[in-house]
């Protein structure tokens, strides 16, 4: 919070999983104090409540079900190359019934399915795929930090909207994100991202909210 004309606004960057976060927070890491700004960067656990009123945010974020294809894979491989997490024993029972986010979603869409109790579970269980509530609390708490929010940014436009986030930042313009997949936090390509209909039915419905705060960040940004 700025308390004075000689103390820098702080500015807090929440990593929400799956958006480009890893490439911005490893930048913002070693860029934390600026002309007017100190950056505080955080992990996966802390969420906009966290966050003391009068202090500002910046998150990503990423179109749901993209982020759901994205989430269900770098769990898949136990967040490698960067990491090398191990599967908890729910996670492996996940992994060895649903080979593809395609699979999952499928058996989340059909309540008569035998895997429709797992696949319930794991949206909640596997943290990637968890919705964007978790972070922003609700609609109405949001709207009330609305005033709190520095900066919203998209991984489907994460170059365009981070140069955006030097400037505002004060940063050096020739800063850069990471490129290789280790820094990146990236997916291989190759990977099965193909969703039937009844899939894509069911994401659509799991990830309903989470759709609607999306496009309401959306349209955020573009009034800013």
């Amino acid at each position: 919070m700025l308390n004075t004309s000689h103390e820098k606004q702080i500015i807090h960057f929440l990593h929400i999983g799956k958006t480009g976060g890893s490439a911005i927070r490893s930048v913002l890491e070693n860029n934390s104090e600026t002309t007017q700004y100190t950056i505080k960067t955080h992990g996966h656990a802390t969420a906009i409540k966290n966050i003391p009123k009068g202090e500002k945010i910046i998150f990503f974020l990423r179109d749901p079900i993209s982020r759901f294809i994205s989430g269900f894979y770098s769990r898949k491989r136990k967040g490698q190359p960067r990491y090398n997490i191990e599967w908890r024993p729910l996670e492996k029972e996940i992994f060895s019934t649903f080979e593809t986010p395609n699979e999952l979603a499928l058996s989340l869409n059909d309540s008569n399915s035998t895997h429709h109790s797992l696949a319930l579970e794991s949206m909640d269980y596997i943290q990637h795929l968890r919705h964007y509530n978790n972070w922003y609390g609700d609609f109405n708490y949001f709207n009330s930090r609305l005033e709190d929010i520095f900066f919203i940014g998209f991984q489907e436009s994460l170059d365009k909207d981070f140069k955006q986030l030097k400037e505002k930042l004060l940063l050096d313009e020739k800063l850069d994100l990471p490129r290789d997949d280790i820094g990146a936090h990236r997916n291989p390509i190759g990977l099965d991202k193909h969703l039937d209909e009844d899939a894509k039915e069911a994401l659509v419905k799991h990830y309903k909210n989470d759709i609607k705060f999306y496009n309401m960040c959306k349209n955020l940004a573009l009034k800013n």
